[in-house]
């Protein structure tokens, strides 16, 4: 099993001390580094110090879970971020996802369920639950989509392929086996699909592909 290498950025510094504490002690997790504001997190990053996994609040003085994924997403494409809120507001869920959040939860969240998130979003890149599909399928529906076509004209045939794999969360490596290819070329036009649709992440080319009818948000397989 692969360490997930873990970043906790909260400025409660209790919170953020016993989540540490308590991540420690999963099997496969490892907290490498404790950032009380955005500002700070993003410091860190200019060491060698980088993790897989970024677990952030959204309000903070120094620098918030939307800065931080902001400059992820731009700079530290691999880093896959969860925002975790107290203001959480399921109504915000697309709008977190478009920008740059891989996973976005309530501070309400309980401790078994928030390991189940972070394995999620490491192996499968975002993290939907029923309740949030649900969310996003009527935010989807009650929105006139802009369908940019000329987005979907360039995504070849094995692209689509691709793409459709990854919205129903397998693995590169299982993508790999199934269409017979090798992880790395799927990795390749997983690359090419982001830069072609605008998307940051798989959550936002799943909001990319239930818009232009590429897939049924209500067939995704939940884990």
């Amino acid at each position: 099993m692969n360490t997930i290498k873990i970043a906790l950025v909260e400025d409660d510094k209790l919170v953020a001390n016993l989540l540490k504490d308590y991540l420690d002690n999963i099997d496969g997790f490892l907290v490498i580094s404790v950032s009380y504001g955005g500002n700070s997190f993003l410091e860190t990053l200019k060491t060698d110090n980088i993790p897989d996994i970024v677990l952030s609040d959204l309000r903070m003085k120094n620098g918030t879970g939307k800065d931080v994924i902001d400059v992820l997403s731009k700079e530290y494409p691999a880093i896959k971020s969860i925002i975790i809120s107290s203001h959480y507001q399921p109504n915000y869920l697309g709008y977190m996802f478009k920008s740059g959040a891989n996973a976005f939860i309530p501070k309400e969240i309980d401790k078994k369920d928030l390991v189940n998130v972070i394995r999620n979003v490491y192996q499968a890149g975002h993290y939907l639950d029923m309740e949030q599909m649900e969310v996003l399928r009527k935010q989807i529906a009650s929105n006139t989509p802009i369908i940019p076509t000329d987005a979907i004209d360039e995504l070849t045939p094995r692209e689509l392929d691709v793409l459709k794999l990854l919205c129903y969360q397998l693995t590169a490596k299982e993508i790999g086996e199934k269409l017979f290819v090798s992880k790395k070329t799927v990795e390749t036009h997983k690359s090419n699909l982001l830069s072609k649709t605008g998307a940051k992440n798989i959550a936002g080319l799943i909001i990319f592909a239930a818009q232009n009818k590429l897939i049924e948000l209500d067939k995704i397989i939940l884990t």
